[in-house]
């Protein structure tokens, strides 16, 4: 497992990006589409895997744009699977999950089944970030966060998207369901440097 420095992570040959929010802007950013294949191509991934939240609005006015989007991220890698977020409705040939090797690849907001079998559970969905004090009053700073709960392995992966919100996890509880079972997570910068540990209410 390898985190990128622009908050993807690659495990084996799978390259995986969460919460995309595209339309987030009112339109369609394709710099995002730039640094999405920047990171592939230099991962030298085989299958990309979009984690959810790939759209930002929940209704369905964005939807042919954001299938172009996807149809042009076909044409730049071999393998492209979309796992199912909750701002992607109205979108079709979504995966629910991917479930392989006792690896979990979901995006968090709605609990399956197969979590109690994984080993290692990979979400998005929550945005976390840490608040960072400073004199002029603080920053957040988008993180990863790994977690145990008993023998599983939980990694909550930050938002590709530089634009999206974050919720600062060490002053609020995320979003997610993962949080229900899994209270204690360490904490790492997007390029992977520790910062120490984060106890959830």
């Amino acid at each position: 497992m390898k985190f990128s420095e622009k908050g993807a992570l690659k495990i084996g040959k799978k390259l995986i990006i969460s919460d995309l929010h595209l339309g987030i802007l009112g339109f369609l950013d394709f710099s995002l589409f730039n640094r999405i294949i920047e990171v592939y191509e230099k991962s030298k991934a085989q299958t990309l895997i979009l984690n959810g939240d790939v759209k930002h609005k929940i209704g369905r006015a964005e939807i042919h744009s954001v299938e172009r989007f996807l149809d042009s991220l076909k044409d730049h890698v071999s393998e492209l699977i979309v796992i199912k977020g909750n701002h992607d409705s109205g979108l079709t040939g979504l995966s629910d999950y991917i479930f392989e090797n006792k690896t979990l690849i979901l995006h968090g907001h709605k609990e399956v089944d197969e979590f109690f079998e994984a080993k290692r559970v990979i979400v998005g969905h929550a945005h976390p970030a840490i608040f960072i004090k400073d004199k002029v009053g603080g920053l957040k700073e988008k993180v990863w966060m790994i977690g145990h709960d008993q023998e599983k392995e939980v990694v909550v992966m930050p938002a590709f998207n530089e634009l999206c919100s974050s919720t600062a996890v060490n002053l609020e509880k995320p979003l997610g369901f993962v949080f229900k079972y899994c209270k204690e997570f360490e904490i790492f910068t997007i390029n992977g440097f520790y910062m120490g540990t984060v106890k959830l209410l």
